[in-house]
């Protein structure tokens, strides 16, 4: 039976080619225009993944130089970014709507479809053709686009800060990434002086200048050091990979040296003092929630005023034995009776509201301007405290080293001071990545609260969702 079926759709794609070329009629066109059709749609699905192919893929792996090269990326491929912005398209479409008039309403009634007696064969008796307008009255409509202005701005507010959130998030992360790959170039050279003072005590062991024991103690040190390079490196990928997924990418490769330049660079000393976050849109939103519930309590006050609707109809009258048509016009006015619901429940729950958001607003603002003086504070700390270390207490402890480490090669000084030496020189090593780190941490945090200076496009590339 499969065999016959075969034979027959053979059969037939011959009979069907052979009318075609035949006969060029217009089925047989069409019929072979159809066929086509899906090879041409294969042909254009391939040029399109072929187009697709080379465009840069969300997840792959992205080449950054510098934090201002990671914000930029960040701001055009970043979804929360382009969720915020729909958010402001919604709040604009919401305001278009809230401007709009109530539609009017068109009336038909025929009397009479159908009964008995004289009335018998659906002759009708009255036909009418009437228009009701509903009128807002009391400046409702214009209360009510008040209100959802006052959402756009909120979600302009809402817009900033998260670009400002990114930002920040950006800069932070960058920087621990790079301070996790300069940890691990610090454990790095930890293990190759722990091999060199392994080298030279086993010439001293040999020589018989020195306990077999010190010789386990050094074994004992390079172990310790490839252990914390083991767990830097993973640190760092750890770093790395949190930076990828702010920037939407499966990973991040960074470019040259521009890194440790920036990350080493940390500028003047810090003057904090006395800054107010006047332009953090969080700050900006308060006072504009707390219009915002001013005007939806303007709102439902002005709703507890009635709508009036307006009627007009024609209608044309007949007796059931008559031919005779009248017709008469007919104007009507209707107001609901406020006996019972005259809006109150949402006037009280309004002004509650209002009160609500002007207290949450005080305290918010308590809250803004005493995180901003505490984030410059530890940004100062940070700062002197990576300074002492970069100027003092990291070049004494090299010193220190590179003495211990030629006096123990002349037999001046003991393995034991040799170790302590070398603990001291990486601790301050790691003691500066760090302050480092927190510099940049707490700088970028300062910005965040300060609505400082942004890094990248007012506007990104891509908006995200639809028009």
């Amino acid at each position: 039976m499969i065999r016959a079926a075969a034979k027959n759709a053979a059969a037939c794609r011959t009979v069907f080619r052979d009318s075609v070329m035949r006969t060029p009629s217009l089925p047989a066109l069409l019929a072979a225009l159809v066929v086509a059709m899906p090879t041409a749609v294969t042909t254009a699905h391939a040029r399109d993944a072929t187009h697709r192919s080379s465009a840069p893929l969300p997840g792959s792996i992205l080449r950054v130089a510098s934090p201002e090269a990671a914000v930029t990326l960040a701001l055009e491929r970043s979804p929360t970014l382009g969720a915020a912005q729909a958010a402001v398209r919604a709040s604009r479409g919401e305001e278009l709507q809230a401007g709009l008039r109530p539609n009017p309403e068109l009336q038909l009634s025929n009397q009479n479809n159908s009964g008995s007696g004289p009335y018998r064969g659906g002759r009708p008796l009255e036909t009418s053709v009437g228009l009701s307008q509903r009128l807002e009255i009391g400046g409702q409509r214009a209360a009510r686009s008040t209100v959802a202005a006052r959402d756009v701005t909120l979600a302009g507010h809402d817009l900033a800060a998260a670009r400002l959130d990114l930002v920040r998030d950006v800069r932070t992360a960058y920087a621990q990434a790079v301070a996790a790959r300069r940890a691990v170039d610090i454990e790095q050279e930890r293990q190759r002086l722990a091999e060199e003072v392994l080298r030279a005590t086993r010439e001293r062991v040999n020589a018989g200048r020195e306990a077999p024991a010190q010789q386990l103690r050094a074994e004992s040190a390079l172990s310790t050091a490839s252990i914390a390079r083991d767990r830097a490196q993973r640190e760092a990928i750890v770093a790395r990979r949190g930076l990828a997924v702010l920037l939407a990418a499966e990973d991040v490769e960074f470019v040259g040296r521009t890194a440790d330049t920036w990350f080493t660079e940390i500028g003047p000393a810090p003057a904090t003092n006395g800054q107010r976050p006047t332009n953090n849109p969080d700050y900006a939103r308060l006072d504009d929630a707390v219009s915002r519930a001013r005007a939806a309590l303007d709102l439902e006050r002005r709703r507890a005023t009635p709508d009036v609707t307006l009627n007009g109809s024609v209608s044309q009258y007949r007796e059931a034995s008559a031919t005779a048509r009248d017709t008469a016009f007919v104007v009507g006015l209707s107001v609901p009776l406020q006996l019972f619901d005259r809006n109150q429940g949402n006037i009280a729950r309004a002004g509650a509201d209002l009160t609500r958001t002007e207290l949450a607003s005080q305290q918010a603002r308590r809250t803004l301007e005493g995180s901003l003086a505490d984030a410059g504070q530890r940004y100062e700390a940070a700062w002197y405290e990576a300074e002492a270390l970069r100027r003092t207490a990291l070049p004494a402890a090299e010193r220190a080293f590179g003495y211990a480490r030629e006096g123990y090669r002349e037999g001046k000084f003991s393995f034991l001071e040799v170790l302590d030496a070398q603990r001291t020189l990486f601790e301050a090593r790691g003691q500066l990545n760090d302050a480092l780190r927190e510099v940049h941490t707490r700088r970028a945090e300062v910005d965040r609260l300060s609505g400082g200076p942004l890094i990248g496009p007012m506007q990104p590339n891509s908006p995200g969702g639809r028009p």
